[in-house]
């Protein structure tokens, strides 16, 4: 009995070695996949090319880019980018693009594109929305987010009923750096976001100097620094040193010539 059932026991790990044996054969002679020519054509699409340049026109979703290696300029449609920015796209920004390599297309078609440096962002003032915390002659304390700033008031355009108020929730447009006592230009309340007078850029600050030729003035700010503004057609000997403007202004405050389009004397 007891051999007979040895034997068993032999024939049956027998039979479970054959049947691993098997399957390791079967997997060890299973037919290497083969790269088709789809794949390889796919892999090749897949090459990618950079380049860095300035805008100089935007037609719909094609931009020209002057690239900055060689000058040349080339389109490319970015209909189907990855496109990074803080700013709507404009003529004069720099660009990185990203592109299929050897592509022979006309518009290229970009991958991807990053705008690093916008000139509507070099061309707009920041502006910062908190709610005052304290105010002072010439300053006040803003808190934003949770965080105090000094910011400084004596040349702030002010659009608000009741003027700077503490507890008041305002958009300040400034100059310089939260951290750094920035330099207050236009302080719009809450309540008068949607008027008209907080769509102006003003100025207010002291004369400092008049052109001779006539077609500019030139403002001192509460810091010590200086505001040139320039006009062909603004009649300018009705000021002195010392007098207060009030200058209603185009563009940013941050031109090194800024165009004026009003003076109001304070």
């Amino acid at each position: 009995m007891k051999k007979a059932l040895l034997i068993t026991a032999i024939a049956a790990v027998s039979i479970s070695a054959a049947a691993c044996s098997s399957k390791k054969a079967t997997e060890t002679t299973a037919a290497p996949a083969e790269t088709t020519a789809a794949e390889t054509t796919t892999e090749a699409e897949t090459d990618e090319d950079y380049t860095s340049g300035i805008i100089t026109a935007i037609d719909g979703d094609v931009l020209t880019v002057k690239d900055d290696y060689n000058d040349e300029e080339k389109k490319y449609d970015i209909s189907g980018a990855e496109v990074t920015n803080e700013f709507p796209l404009s003529e004069g920004d720099w660009v990185d693009i990203t592109f299929p390599a050897d592509s022979t297309d006309d518009p290229v078609p970009a991958i991807a594109l990053e705008v690093t440096s916008s000139m509507l962002e070099q061309t707009t003032d920041p502006v910062a929305e908190g709610t005052i915390k304290d105010v002072a002659s010439d300053s006040m304390t803003l808190e934003v987010d949770g965080e105090e700033y000094k910011v400084l008031t004596g040349n702030a355009y002010v659009v608000a009923k009741d003027g700077i108020k503490a507890d008041e929730t305002v958009e300040v447009t400034y100059l310089g750096d939260l951290d750094d006592e920035p330099l207050a230009i236009k302080i719009v309340s809450e309540d008068q976001k949607d008027s008209d007078e907080a769509k102006i850029n003003a100025f207010v600050g002291k004369v400092a100097q008049i052109g001779e030729d006539g077609d500019h003035i030139v403002l001192e700010a509460q810091t010590g620094d200086f505001f040139t503004f320039v006009s062909g057609d603004t009649d300018f000997s009705q000021y002195a040193e010392g007098d207060t403007l009030q200058i209603q202004y185009d563009g940013s405050i941050n031109d090194k010539e800024i165009q004026i389009v009003k003076i109001t004397k304070k």
